[in-house]
């Protein structure tokens, strides 16, 4: 078991003595291992789900901003589009019968939004891979249960579908549990915020709009391709017609977690990803000095 103790506060194995153990513990010691081991599994599950969430939305071409603003339909496709990414990510084959095979073991993905997974009747008696988001809280489960029936809610569906009993619950083995995933970024700005910033004028507008609006919060190049809505949607950023030109003279530097990364350390403006960017208007004159040396402002 010393394999799953590694201070995770996340994880939750079953314990030894449970009547599943011995089933699902070669399960999940195969998925960890074409992960490429516990932790980074435990890192790069949230991820794709972020990702996954984020390919349904599909900001830059549908001008939505969040989940809720998405159809119905695409709301039951957000399964379909997690079982795919995660086949993909762990490398395994689709099964026999159900989504997958792990260790030639068929082997079921099921994925909510809500508090509940509901069971086919096929996936009775075989393990199931269990996916929650939670885009409010940005809170994300993943973990492995048998869906033996004496874990199910008596069925009401006509097509046999039954859901996990609260005592069923019980007997799933957490990978990861109410554990923290990249937030969805339009969740926690205002709407009033985003109204101002797409409603500024075009591309490159919008984009200076963002990181006036929402100084020193680290933006993904995703965001800001939401935003432009262009193809080139990185040209908005740079000189030459770009963001950068509309705030320079406003004494706004937009800095890249890549290219600018000392001059973040030495602005304490934390962690901040090669993939990302983070607006700064100094108050300091060593700040004012630095930055325009680097060329970021006027």
């Amino acid at each position: 078991m010393g394999l799953f103790h590694n201070g995770l506060m996340s994880s939750i194995p079953l314990p030894d003595n449970h009547p599943d153990f011995k089933i699902v513990q070669p399960l999940i010691e195969a998925l960890i291992k074409t992960a490429g081991g516990l932790q980074k599994l435990q890192q790069e599950i949230p991820q794709i789900l972020r990702k996954a969430i984020d390919e349904v939305i599909d900001s830059p071409r549908t001008n939505r901003f969040t989940l809720s603003e998405t159809e119905k339909t695409e709301k039951t496709y957000l399964g379909t589009k997690v079982e795919i990414l995660l086949r993909s990510y762990l490398n395994l084959e689709k099964g026999r019968f159900l989504d997958l095979s792990i260790g030639g073991v068929d082997t079921d993905i099921k994925n909510t939004m809500g508090t509940n997974w509901t069971i086919p009747m096929e996936a009775f008696g075989h393990p199931c891979l269990l996916v929650k988001e939670n885009e409010k809280k940005a809170l994300c489960s993943f973990g492995l249960i048998i869906a033996k029936q004496d874990y199910l809610n008596p069925g009401q569906n006509r097509d046999s579908k039954r859901t996990l009993s609260v005592a069923g619950q019980a007997n799933v083995w957490w990978v990861l549990k109410d554990h923290p995933y990249p937030p969805n970024f339009w969740e926690i700005v205002p709407q009033s915020r985003r109204f101002e910033i797409m409603n500024a004028g075009a591309g490159s507008a919008r984009v200076a709009a963002l990181f006036r609006l929402l100084p020193r919060k680290p933006i993904s190049r995703q965001i800001v391709q939401s935003i432009a809505q262009q193809d080139d949607y990185m040209k908005r950023i740079r000189r030459n017609g770009g963001a950068r030109d509309i705030l320079a003279p406003e004494g706004i530097a937009i800095l890249w977690g890549q290219k600018d990364r000392s001059i973040i350390e030495k602005l304490n403006l934390g962690q901040i990803g090669p993939d990302e960017f983070i607006s700064y208007k100094p108050s300091k004159p060593t700040e004012v000095d630095l930055l325009k040396k680097a060329g970021h402002i006027d």
